[in-house]
């Protein structure tokens, strides 16, 4: 390379605020086409540029100082991004029957599934593929319901989030959704740092309810066991601090605890037990008052930091995180269940600058672990038919149940500087990535439910038992994942294209994927002001832990009934070749990896300090994995990619960069209005799609009266297809006084509901899931924050978070429920009343 000169100039990409300097940029371009015209065949000729000039794809951010004044609620991730175009949350998470709950509530991107999203913390990600979307049926024997991300991160205690949801770089994959990029707090040369202490409770809340039910945690059952939590209490306390061990190398330290007391009634009435002959025993217990269910959530992290050159930069980091929650049912005896969700990890991360490219390596390890103690670790079910309606008396719990994931991860990303060939700019980037990923299944001991059917007073006869067992066993499957990508950045006078390609394999699904991701943007007026972008882009997503040990759940599972008479199945007789197997699945070796396509378009706007962003987004999701019945009347199900779903949604959002001073106060807003659609031919829970018949047509459905193609089938989730949100945050300096104001409209919107697994038989097409059209209303919340840091505090603050101000009564999602006479109603949930948090800080 020759006649590089060494004054580096500075190019201002195509950003959207008027820029002083772009008569500068014009005179480069000028000099770049003269030296074009001059040098037009040499292409050894080449300028090296400092800044970059890839201004595309620009995540949204939220800042730190953002976090620390708006709403925080329980403090997680995902409920610092609601009011995003591109994010909605799960109907179910808006639920004020639970507001007992601290465990993240989900989300999905773009209208992806919401175990489809990338969680990353400081460049590695963080996700948890043992299927933690629930697949509607509560609580189960084979499963452990858990969340996406692997690590239940404070929210309080980071530095900032990024979220990527359209025309995405080719660094990022494994997700058909989005990425929400986590960057951990990291020591800047201070000795400080901030306590906080917040709480809330259930008498600081209006809770809505169905009065159609009583309200009452004696309602709860085995499947739900929190279905119901009247009275709670939620307490979280933490800090982070930072301190310097030398110039250029310091440490941050960050601790954070949240737990949650669900008062609840305790087991009273009839409870079956086996006595030392393993004879069925009824005894009656008495109401014995209340007990609490709880939810513990701790976190701990420590970044070192060290600024080793000027132009080279290492941090070392070691995460943690646990949430325990212990829930037990008031109609089953001996049903308490001790849930563990753990995640611990470390990573590495260097980052090296040269004159002509910017060099990173990252490295992590992670160990995530799901276990479940159950207090009887095996069922007793008696189902008493000699009267009407029939009864049933139960005991015990789900079983004992561990899973381990294990990620061992490498990253590396060479990011060239802007670079002059000929009259374009360009900015190449290249990487490579391995990641290894283990799963192992664990059941420490067999786990037996026992069920017994009594039809007459006379002793045994026709009585029948009904046994399964799960049998202990240790099983495990991993894979590896490669990816390599490359893309380049060219700037031609108003015109930049990033080109790019993403190559992905694994030796599970042993297919190479590539993805190819192409973006535009061109300066409309040569200004700055007015930008358009377009984009078409593929992503592949993960290939889920769950299907390589799908098999592991069911493979000791053995079933055997008979008449008591013959005593065959009776607890503690010897499991033989007579027990039945119960192997339901096949085509576990022939999937492919679920992938989606993006068509974008989109126009950016200043005007008058603002900035204005109109944005179209098409996805078509395909090979997305789904079960179905091996041949009529079969209960072999068998997985296949004939998934696929659909999303559009168009947005318009304007926000101010700089605050707008109205008097004595400093006020900025970020607002935007949504319409999406999306739709889907299998419901957005679980990846396995399980369902109790195993003979269902999953290529037709039932709903509203007519059968119609699953393809045509309304969201049965996520599916509010118009909002508005309207973010005000106001700083009154002369009254040390910061208010932050968010709200938020939704259109009305109907759903496609399927409750208790209904099915429907027709002639033509067999059984059909049933489904019904459920329609809401529309709905406003204003929720609001008011923090006071008085400077006679020396860094004390404090500050008072209501949500939903009006206290409105907003319909969110219905549910079924079986009343006292065993008949299946459908009632309303309701969002959250009126609530306050009141939280203490302490800067020092």
């Amino acid at each position: 390379m020759k006649n590089v000169p060494s004054l580096s100039y500075l190019i201002i990409s195509m950003g959207l605020i008027s820029c002083p300097v772009m008569a500068e940029q014009n005179e480069i371009q000028e000099t770049m086409s003269e030296q074009s015209d001059k040098e037009e065949n040499d292409v050894k000729d080449v300028l090296v540029i400092q800044a970059s000039i890839d201004d595309i794809s620009k995540p949204e951010v939220i800042t730190s100082e953002e976090i620390r004044t708006g709403t925080i609620g329980n403090g997680n991730v995902t409920d610092l991004l609601k009011t995003l175009p591109a994010v909605q949350m799960s109907n179910g998470g808006m639920s004020g029957n639970q507001q007992g709950e601290i465990k993240p509530n989900k989300i999905t991107i773009r209208g992806a599934n919401s175990y489809q999203n990338n969680f990353m913390l400081d460049g590695i990600s963080f996700n948890n593929d043992f299927d933690p979307s629930s697949d509607g049926n509560g609580v189960t024997s084979t499963t452990i319901e858990s969340s996406e991300q692997g690590f239940y991160i404070d929210s309080r205690l980071i530095d900032n989030i990024k979220v990527y949801d359209n025309n995405i770089p080719v660094e990022y994959g494994n997700f058909t959704g989005g990425v929400v990029d986590i960057t951990s707090k990291r020591w800047r040369y201070n000795n400080g740092g901030s306590i906080f202490f917040s709480s809330t409770r259930s008498a600081w809340n209006k809770v809505y309810y169905d009065h159609r039910v009583d309200f009452n945690t004696a309602n709860n059952d085995s499947s739900r066991p929190s279905r119901f939590q009247p009275h709670y209490k939620k307490e979280s306390f933490g800090g982070w601090f930072e301190a310097g061990i030398t110039d250029t190398l310091g440490i941050v330290f960050s601790a954070s605890h949240r737990e949650s007391d669900i008062s609840a009634v305790k087991f009273m009435g009839l409870s079956p037990s086996l006595n030392k002959n393993n004879d069925i025993v009824i005894t009656n217990k008495p109401y014995q008052g209340f007990k609490n269910q709880t939810r513990d959530s701790n976190n701990f992290s420590g970044k070192l930091s060290w600024y080793m050159t000027e132009n080279t930069n290492a941090d070392l980091s070691i995460n943690y995180s646990k949430h325990e929650d212990y829930s037990f049912s008031p109609k089953e005896d001996n049903s308490g269940t001790q849930t563990d969700h753990s995640g611990i990890g470390g990573m590495f991360e260097l980052t090296t600058n040269f004159d002509f490219a910017e060099l990173s390596l990252n490295a992590g390890y992670q160990q995530l672990q799901d276990k479940r103690k159950s207090d009887q670790n095996f069922f007793i079910g008696f189902n008493d038919y000699s009267q009407y309606p029939n009864k049933t008396y139960n005991s015990g719990g789900v079983g004992d149940l561990k899973t381990t994931q294990k990620n061992t991860n490498f990253k590396t990303k060479l990011q060239f500087r802007p670079i002059q060939f000929g009259a374009t700019l360009h900015e190449p980037k290249v990487g490579f990535e391995y990641g290894k990923t283990k799963g192992i299944y664990e059941r420490d001991k067999d786990y037996y439910r026992y069920n017994f059917y009594y039809f007459n007073m006379q002793p045994y006869m026709n009585d029948y038992w009904s046994t399964s067992v799960f049998e202990a066993g240790h099983h495990s499957a991993s894979y590896t994942n490669y990816a390599a990508y490359l893309d380049d950045t060219i700037k031609y006078q108003r015109l930049t294209i990033r080109l790019g390609i993403r190559l992905d394999y694994d030796d599970f699904v042993k297919e190479a994927n590539f993805a190819p991701r192409i973006t535009t943007s061109y300066d409309l007026l040569g200004n700055g002001q007015t930008n358009i972008i377009a984009g078409y882009s593929r992503y592949y997503g993960r290939n889920m832990l769950i299907y390589a040990l799908y098999g592991a759940q069911n493979a000791g599972l053995r079933h055997c009934s008979g008449f008591m008479d013959v005593e065959e199945c009776a607890p503690g007789t010897q499991i033989d070749d007579s027990w039945e197997h119960q192997t339901d699945f096949e085509g576990l070796n022939s999937l492919s990896t679920p992938y989606s396509d993006e068509f974008s378009f989109g126009l950016e706007q200043t005007l008058f300090n603002t900035l204005w962003k109109f944005q179209y987004v098409h996805r078509d999701g395909h090979n997305e994995v789904v079960s179905r019945p091996k041949a009529n009347n079969s209960v072999i199900k068998i997985f296949d990619n004939s998934g696929k779903s659909s999303h559009d949604s168009f947005s318009i959002s304007v926000s101010n960069p700089e605050p707008w001073l109205l008097g004595n106060t400093e006020n900025t807003i970020i607002s935007s209005i949504i319409w999406e659609k999306n739709k889907s031919n299998k419901p957005k829970n679980g990846y396995a799609s399980y369902d109790p018949s195993g003979r269902i047509n999953k290529d037709y459905v039932y709903y509203n009266g007519k059968v119609i193609k699953a393809s045509k089938l309304p969201a049965t989730d996520f599916n509010l297809p118009l909002r508005f949100n309207f973010e005000l945050r106001t700083q009154i300096p002369d009254w040390d006084l910061s208010v932050y104001n968010i709200f938020e409209w939704h259109g009305r919107r109907y759903q496609a509901a399927r409750y208790d697994n209904e099915y429907h038989n027709d002639s033509q097409h067999g059984q059909l899931a049933r489904y019904t059209r459920e329609d809401f209303a529309s709905t406003f919340r204003w929720d609001m924050k008011v923090s006071w840091a008085p400077s006679f505090a020396y860094g004390g603050s404090v500050s008072l978070e209501v949500d939903n101000v009006l206290n409105k009564k907003n319909i969110t999602d219905r549910y079924s429920y079986y009343n006292s006479t065993r008949d299946m109603v459908i009632l309303n949930s309701y969002d959250v009343g009126r609530q306050f948090w009141l939280q203490l800080n302490y800067d020092f």
